[in-house]
């Protein structure tokens, strides 16, 4: 089994070099190659773990195709633009909008597609899904042209390894994962004036003891890339994920078989992620000179693009069983009860002014 794999990774690591960085600890039970949990053949769809929002219906995807198209519209149709997916899944986004933008922007969708990942098993699977389009894989932005950048990132940062530290009521302290018989997480070293500023503790004022605070370090190198990148050469970055605008609370979660498990017990087996902190994408991607817009909640973005419009129209030429099943769909994409609040949606433009669509506040 891959989570006594994990243990057994984790308590040699520990026992040489003490208790581990939990952005450490949850990228090798997600990526380790001999245990990793996205190393596994079926983690996503109803037979495996989770299920995403282009899982749910295609009307998903129909509408990213179509907001990229108008983006790309927007920015003057270039024509050696690149379209891009980080963390692309089972290819099913990239496939619904490439099927969008044949129909409304036929020389955008002609452009080379590019995917950010890491996982050969899910390579396979994008492979044979997008089997009639050119598709090349890249584990890192810098590996790409220097060409206008359209790219969405559905649920992607979420699983980039988070640290966190832990106010003791004096100072703020590295937490780490530790193994006494069980997994357990401790407080360790005080922050040095580096960790301090990585964290960004000057935000958060009079901590109470036990505070918890989150920083990704793999987040704001990939979004420090990706800004500067659209700043110099153009296109756009539509981010679709769990989030709130601060980095305070033990967001780090696990899913299994559709269902919270206990993290630590589990890793390698299950899906581990944290809820992303769009103000820190927001600073970050306006350090580059580059322009963040939102976050919005999923079901405003949703809903201002057409998701209620276009289910209307699917359902004048569909059966009532089906139609059922459409308006479910749409349900679990907006409603509050389901992904229509807790998922977020930002986006990473050039510098410029105005307000795109699927962002208007009332």
């Amino acid at each position: 089994m891959k989570s006594l794999k994990f243990r057994e990774w984790a308590i040699k690591r520990i026992s040489k070099s003490g208790p581990i960085p939990l952005s450490v600890a949850m990228s090798a039970a997600l990526t380790n190659r001999d245990f990793g949990y996205y190393h596994s053949k079926q983690i996503i769809g109803k037979t495996g773990d989770f299920i995403t929002a282009p899982e749910v219906s295609q009307m998903f995807g129909e509408l990213i195709g179509a907001f990229l198209g108008y983006i790309w519209q927007q920015s003057g149709n270039p024509m050696d633009s690149l379209i891009c997916e980080f963390g692309p899944g089972r290819g099913t986004l990239s496939e619904d909008i490439y099927r969008t933008l044949r129909q409304i922007c036929p020389d955008f969708a002609l452009s080379p597609l590019h995917f950010i990942e890491m996982s050969n098993s899910l390579r396979n699977l994008q492979e044979k899904k997008l089997k009639n389009q050119s598709v090349h894989w890249h584990k890192n932005l810098r590996e790409m042209p220097q060409k206008p950048l359209f790219a969405v990132a559905n649920e992607f940062f979420d699983v980039l390894g988070v640290d966190q530290a832990l106010y003791d009521g004096e100072h703020w302290r590295n937490r780490l994962l530790d193994f006494n018989g069980k997994f357990e997480l401790v407080a360790g070293p005080i922050l040095n004036q580096t960790q301090l500023k990585l964290f960004d503790t000057n935000l958060i004022k009079n901590p109470k003891q036990g505070t918890v605070i989150e920083h990704c370090p793999k987040a704001k190198q990939i979004i420090s890339d990706v800004a500067l990148h659209i700043r110099q050469f153009g296109g756009a970055l539509l981010i679709i994920d769990y989030g709130k605008m601060n980095q305070i609370g033990d967001t780090i979660q696990a899913i299994s078989n559709h269902r919270p498990v206990e993290i630590w017990s589990t890793a390698g087996e299950a899906d581990i992620s944290h809820w992303v902190d769009f103000n820190s994408i927001k600073r970050t991607t306006e350090k580059t000179g580059a322009r963040f817009i939102g976050p919005v909640p999923q079901a405003h973005f949703l809903t201002q693009v057409g998701i209620k419009k276009r289910a209307q129209n699917l359902a004048k030429i569909d059966s009532p069983i089906h139609n059922r099943a459409l308006f479910a769909a749409v349900d679990r994409l907006i409603s509050p009860s389901h992904m229509g609040n807790v998922f977020q949606v930002g986006l990473i433009l050039p510098p410029g002014r105005g307000m795109p669509a699927g962002f208007h506040v009332m």
